[in-house]
């Protein structure tokens, strides 16, 4: 172990990225009692406002006897149960939400890391910004509130972080209070959804709304938005004033209009502006030559007709007789000038209660609140038009994905009809059943290029760390293409001969990834005596022990268009001024190769020029490894495993698809497996538990099946009270490939996992690993693939 403290010293004491090691103490009954901190660099002990020699050697719930005790099992599991752990939780402490990676590293003993994602919860969903609404997060186990700064501003607090009570006391009184906590509380256990409206302390209202996506969400997400304007408007509309006094102080001036003398006089001025109008018509003007002056210096353009039309004499007489065809109320709203200023004004009419006689004119500057209006109108504009492009977006995805999952599928039908129709010509079968598999091929690499999108994307992709020769890589890369360029015509040169420091700690599987995308584009845009160059070389290496590597695949082929390179690394993107749209590739592997580029740290650019070829440049920081490198031993029994046999030996397989089922069965046969047949979990249960023991000698398990699912079938066969099922080789097989169903089947105990469709290669080595003694741990490091 203390080679393990002083590795971890070296390589993460001056990583910005927070990370311990912990020693797990168990109590007399063998439960975990606490955890010591034997390791932390100074980014882990930041996260708790200390230096790491404050720390070290510790007990955590010493230090924090209030901590929340469910880390206690994550480092139990990790420490003396082989798992590994990613969970997302909230510090109580320290206010912040946390995304936590518990990992093993020897009995008793694990690594752990933090990253703080607080930033990216609050502004992942910035597009909600620009509407009249704040946005908040719930976590229903510590009931702490996350607000964002639009919601503080709604509800006038200056916290971002508070529990549910603290939340509810600061803004509420009386029983409201009591509502807006179990409103918040119960959401977690009794609905989805929870829409309340309340009034604050300082009387204004607020509407809250809060949900989440499925039950088991940890994070609930709410919107806090001030309605004190839609509650105003809602119980002004609901009144009616019938005298003058009742008016609103916010009329500037009223006007008295006697239609039966046509004079206007000023009843109550509250303005220096009101005043100076008053001044102008003193005197008993007539109503008539007053809204013809008026309209004429007073009222924009646009608008002088429509308010002469709504308040010349005859429209009042009208509306005050209020006879057949007559308005139920009377306003118009209009642009008028202050000096070279417009501004928005109402003048509402309102009936005296004396018949046709006579009209009280109301004028209020309403400016701000039509301003108001046209803001939020614009931000919802932009909403829309955010959810339009969205909408565009998906319509892009549905045609392009549907274009490229039928172009396959069209040669996968036709192919098998040709077979069908030739059955008895061998040559022109075994055409159809090469090209059906090349067909079938391209579908595959079409739906793993879509998965490792999503992955990426919803931050699901976790990479690895391993030892690396760099070298190597690189001319395992150049093998894979080294056929196709000579098939092709093309000249394909690989040098890494400027790399001085070969061994690297990397993700080897997403390293390599991006050389295959990226040389793989080059040789598919490339014509016959053309050339592609993949050249590696090596920058200066950082005093923290990183070295920066720069990956260059240039070819002399079709090129791009200038306005193509800006899209070049988004989805399904073709080129229209080059063959892109006749060239067969998923439209994905840029995107992905763009993607895993960020995720590594390093960045990717391109330069290109319609037919004169395309230049990729890679930057990548590499940790250079320090330890002697290990040699990873090639897998036995790769190379023909057409020749492995399995005679005398009966396998049991477990899946609801008969077709399934079937080819599963013909394909075990052909390696000299005896087999038998299960429709369901339940089934295959009971097959093994009537069988005597060592009848069965391995299980293949699907993993979605209707009334018992293959995980659950698992622990019911490895409860069996026999010997036989402990080390029985229980292999799962599902076309379920997301890191969850990997999670599932490894902690139900199955042997290992691989994933539809069915490749023969892959399980007949998987058998052959446990059937005849060759006992390798079958499960990847997270995120990676089976």
């Amino acid at each position: 172990m203390n080679e393990v403290l002083e590795s971890s010293k070296i390589i993460f004491d001056r990583s910005t990225r927070p990370f311990g090691i912990a020693r797990v103490h168990l109590d007399a009954e063998g439960n975990p009692a606490d955890v010591t901190i034997e390791y932390l660099n100074s980014a882990m002990a930041a996260t708790a406002d200390c230096a790491p020699d404050d720390l070290r050697g510790r007990n955590i719930y010493e230090i924090w006897p209030d901590g929340d005790r469910a880390w206690l099992d994550y480092f139990y599991r990790a420490a003396y149960q082989g798992e590994a752990v990613e969970f997302e939780t909230v510090s109580v402490a320290y206010r912040t939400f946390q995304n936590v990676v518990v990992f093993p590293i020897m009995e008793g003993y694990c690594g752990y890391e933090l990253q703080d994602i607080t930033n990216w919860m609050t502004h992942s969903h910035s597009a909600m910004e620009s509407v009249a609404a704040g946005m908040f997060f719930y976590e229903a186990r510590t009931r702490l509130l996350l607000l964002t700064e639009p919601a503080r501003e709604s509800c006038g607090l200056d916290i971002s972080y508070l529990s549910v009570e603290e939340f509810a006391t600061a803004l509420f009184d009386g029983d409201a209070v009591r509502r807006v906590r179990e409103g918040i509380e119960e959401l977690p256990s009794h609905c989805a959804k929870v829409l309340f409206e309340e009034e604050l302390r300082d009387g204004r209202w607020i509407r809250i709304s809060l949900s989440r996506t499925t039950a088991a969400s940890r994070f609930a997400t709410g919107f806090l938005e001030d309605i004190t304007q839609l509650k105003e408007t809602q119980a002004a509309s609901a009144r009616r004033s019938e005298i003058i006094e009742g008016l609103s102080a916010e009329y500037f001036i009223l006007y008295n209009v006697d239609l039966t003398q046509d004079r206007i006089e000023p009843y109550l001025v509250r303005t220096e502006v009101a005043a100076y109008f008053a001044k102008v018509i003193e005197g008993g003007m007539a109503y008539g030559d007053w809204l013809e002056d008026y309209c004429a210096n007073y009222v924009a353009r646009e608008h002088k007709a429509e308010v002469f039309a709504h308040l010349n004499p005859e429209a009042l007489r009208r509306y005050a007789e209020g006879g057949p065809g007559a308005p139920a109320d009377l306003s118009v709203v209009f642009k008028r000038l202050f000096g070279s200023e417009e501004q928005f004004i109402e003048l509402r009419v309102i009936k005296t209660g004396e018949g046709a006689r006579g009209v009280v004119l109301a004028a209020r500057n309403i400016n701000d609140e039509v301003q108001k209006k046209m803001d939020q109108s614009e931000a919802l504009e932009t909403a829309l038009a955010v959810a339009k492009h969205a909408n565009e977006s998906k319509t892009t995805f549905l045609t392009n994905i549907s274009h490229d999952l039928r172009t396959p599928l069209n040669s996968i039908m036709g192919y098998c009809d040709l077979a069908l129709a030739h059955l008895d010509d061998s040559g022109s079968m075994v055409s159809s059943l090469e090209k059906i598999r090349l067909s079938s091929n391209h579908l595959l690499n079409l739906i793993n290029d879509i998965l490792d999108v999503n992955r990426i994307e919803s931050g699901k992709m976790v990479l690895s760390e391993q030892a690396i020769d760099l070298v190597q890589l690189v001319a395992e890369v150049r093998d894979v293409f080294a056929g196709q360029a000579k098939e092709k015509g093309i000249a394909f040169t690989v040098d890494a001969s400027k790399v001085k420091h070969r061994h690297v700690l990397s993700d080897p599987l997403r390293l390599k990834q991006i050389m295959l995308n990226t040389v793989g584009n080059a040789l598919k845009y490339t014509d016959e005596g053309g050339c592609v160059d993949l050249l590696v070389l090596e920058g200066a290496v950082s005093p923290n022990g990183a070295g920066m590597y720069e990956v260059v695949v240039r070819d002399d082929g079709c090129g791009m268009s200038t306005d193509f390179l800006d899209r070049v690394f988004l989805p399904f993107e073709r080129d229209s001024m080059g063959r892109a749209p006749q060239t067969e590739g998923t439209g994905l592997g840029m995107t992905i190769t763009k993607n895993l580029v960020d995720l590594l740290g390093g960045t990717i650019s391109v330069k290109s020029k319609l037919r004169a070829g395309t230049q990729f440049d890679i930057l990548l920081p590499l940790r250079l490894n320090r330890s002697k490198p290990v040699e990873s031993p090639g897998a036995a029994g790769e190379g023909d495993y057409r020749s492995i046999r399995f005679d005398g030996l009966r396998v049991l397989i477990a899946d609801d698809d008969e077709l399934s089922r079937e080819m599963m069965g013909a394909t075990l046969e052909d390696f000299g497996f005896s087999f038998q047949l299960a429709e369901d979990g339940d089934e295959a249960v009971e097959a093994v538990a009537e069988s005597p023991e060592g009848y069965f000698d391995a299980v293949v398990m699907d993993m979605r099946m209707p009334r018992m699912e293959g995980d659950v079938a698992t622990r019911a066969i490895r409860a069996l009270p026999r010997a036989d099922v402990a080390q029985m080789p229980i292999i799962a097989l599902t076309a379920d490939a997301f890191e969850e169903m990997y999670r599932r089947s490894r902690e139900a105990g199955m042997t290992a996992h691989a994933t539809k469709p069915l490749n023969t290669k892959e399980l007949i080595l998987l058998l052959d690993r446990f059937l005849h003694g060759v006992s390798e741990n079958p499960w990847p490091t997270e995120g990676g693939n089976a």
